[in-house]
């Protein structure tokens, strides 16, 4: 595990976003231009793969995936193939404690102690409530980089834990229990620090509450209702039992910036515990029925929950500096987050982003209400960020 690294981030690249004129038209038009875009940015920033998808409205106006599976082979991907979109998934964790808040079965500010009673916890922890766990304020060690992590921690959390409790929902109650028993990062909320861990703790109040495990709430919850067909959680597109998935690629500046695929029994697997911190891979229809939900949502037109309840989850909850958030990062700015979303206000209105990686995907989402756009992509290599801003900026006409 030690030559691998854990990377699940909300950072978002936000553009000055503006339109020229009263009218606002996407600068794609169909389909076919979007795969001839699509091949060319490929081609410049080599990615193995890329698929993006654009929703206006209620309508998924265009949608494609082009490149290969495997980086030099001849597997092209399909438009049913699965990519991992990472800290994205948490976004979905979010809809989920939404959903059980509008049910009356647990509140924002409902605290560790009151809902987990029986669970053993340092005292600093027992008023740590459920939005500072979706803030990111709960003090929880954030492992976001195993490899500034202690080797004692990571070795418990990505192998012993694991090895030992075969059960997503048994591998979380573990999790918890190291988690709240070990001292605080940060004085419980106060610092907001990106935590990996800190949201299998919320997968874990859902179980609690609801008596199901976090994938099956998942699934009927929200894949189901939203006809996400092609969507799972837990271990990467591609297995040895699914070989025609995508494989995820590490980018590798000292092998001349060639892309390097997984094995398909590669050692580096995210443990089921970090599900609901990003656990997802779909297909790039179902990330934008995912995305055309939210942007839906916003209009009261949703299917999962009500206007109040997304406008709850795109609002500005806390604004931090990214590098108090993110320490082993260079932007030292100011930002400001929703639950599982990077709020940013502009003239005509808010705009909600976020991005997710494991290292060997990149998943980035944008819904922009004002012009009832939401725009979704991916690639399978770590280094494919760039490559999807540039994407979205081409494809919307939007700088």
């Amino acid at each position: 595990m030690s030559k691998f690294f854990v990377l699940f981030f909300l950072l978002f690249v936000i553009s000055n976003i503006v339109c020229t004129d009263g009218k606002w038209q996407p600068a794609m038009k169909d389909n076919d231009s979007l795969v001839k875009l699509l091949n060319e940015m490929s081609q410049e920033y080599n990615q193995p793969a890329m698929a993006a998808a654009l929703v206006l409205g209620d309508n998924i106006a265009m949608q494609a995936a082009v490149g290969k599976n495997v980086y030099g082979e001849q597997d092209q991907v399909k438009a049913d193939s699965r990519f991992h979109i990472g800290s994205i998934t948490k976004s979905f964790t979010a809809v989920l404690v939404a959903m059980l808040v509008k049910e009356g079965k647990l509140d924002y500010n409902t605290t560790l102690e009151q809902i987990l009673p029986d669970m053993p916890m340092r005292d600093e922890y027992k008023k740590v409530t459920i939005a500072d766990l979706l803030d990111n304020k709960a003090g929880i060690i954030a492992m976001q980089l195993t490899a500034h992590e202690d080797p004692e921690i990571v070795n418990k959390l990505f192998m012993q834990i694991p090895t030992e409790y075969p059960d997503p929902t048994d591998q979380r109650r573990e999790v918890v229990k190291l988690a709240l028993s070990l001292e605080p990062i940060a004085e419980p909320g106060t610092k907001v620090v990106y935590s990996n861990v800190g949201w299998p703790i919320v997968g874990y109040v859902l179980e609690k509450i609801t008596g199901e495990s976090y994938e099956a709430l998942l699934q009927k919850r929200i894949f189901d209702l939203l006809g996400m067909k092609t969507a799972k959680v837990g271990g990467w597109p591609a297995s040895v039992s699914e070989p025609e998935q995508p494989r995820g690629h590490f980018y590798a500046p000292d092998q001349s910036g060639v892309p390097t695929p997984q094995k398909l029994d590669a050692q580096y697997v995210l443990p089921d515990w970090m599900n609901p911190s990003g656990g997802i891979h779909c297909s790039i229809n179902d990330f934008a029925i995912y995305a055309r939900e939210h942007l839906q949502g916003l209009q009261d037109k949703g299917k999962l929950l009500e206007k109040e309840d997304y406008l709850t989850l795109h609002s500005v909850q806390v604004t931090t500096n990214l590098k108090e958030m993110y320490p082993h990062i260079e932007q030292d700015r100011e930002a400001s987050f929703g639950y599982g979303w990077g709020i940013v206000e502009k003239d005509k209105g808010f705009l909600s982003a976020a991005a997710g990686s494991g290292g060997t995907f990149i998943a980035q989402v944008y819904i922009y209400p004002a012009f009832d756009l939401a725009f979704v992509g991916f690639t399978n290599c770590g280094n494919g960020g760039k490559a999807l801003t540039e994407l979205y900026k081409k494809i919307t006409g939007l700088d």
